[in-house]
């Protein structure tokens, strides 16, 4: 019994003193602080400030739910041709320019004339018909001028 007393003994000297030798030449770690979340402010989700308008937007975008996603934006509508001359008639010894209007039809309009896009008439003649269109630019269109040359 002896044997097993001196081994237990030998056994706690050693832990005892490790143990006394830690305390007083050892270290101790620092404290560690911990992170602080950052602070939040609390809201209740049901105040007035809230974007509406965007949150819309965000909930169709992602279409939660499995809901079917908004429907595309349809692109406007091309916009309408400029009037085209497409005759000359004479009246008297007046001159009539006739334009092709997209939607409207046919009108028959003098020197002169304002066209519904806001350009005008500057010249009728014979075969030729001269306006300026809604940008301001010079349009000149010849009518029946069969070619003539190369015979």
């Amino acid at each position: 019994m002896k044997s097993n007393l001196r081994t237990v003994a030998v056994i706690l000297l050693a832990l005892l003193l490790g143990g006394l030798s830690n305390y007083w030449f050892g270290v101790s770690p620092v404290a560690v602080q911990p992170l602080e979340p950052p602070v939040q402010a609390w809201r209740d989700g049901w105040s007035g400030d809230d974007d509406l308008l965007a949150a819309g937007a965000t909930w169709q975008e992602r279409t939660p739910w499995g809901a079917p996603p908004a429907p595309p934006v349809e692109a406007p509508p091309p916009v309408p041709p400029p009037p085209m001359a497409v005759g000359v008639s004479k009246d008297g010894r007046n001159y009539t320019a006739i334009f092709q209007v997209n939607g409207t039809g046919v009108i028959r309009l003098r020197a002169g004339g304002r066209l519904p896009d806001g350009g005008h008439v500057l010249q009728v003649s014979g075969r030729r018909v001269v306006w300026l269109d809604a940008d301001g630019k010079r349009q000149q269109r010849e009518i029946f001028n069969e070619f003539q040359g190369g015979q």
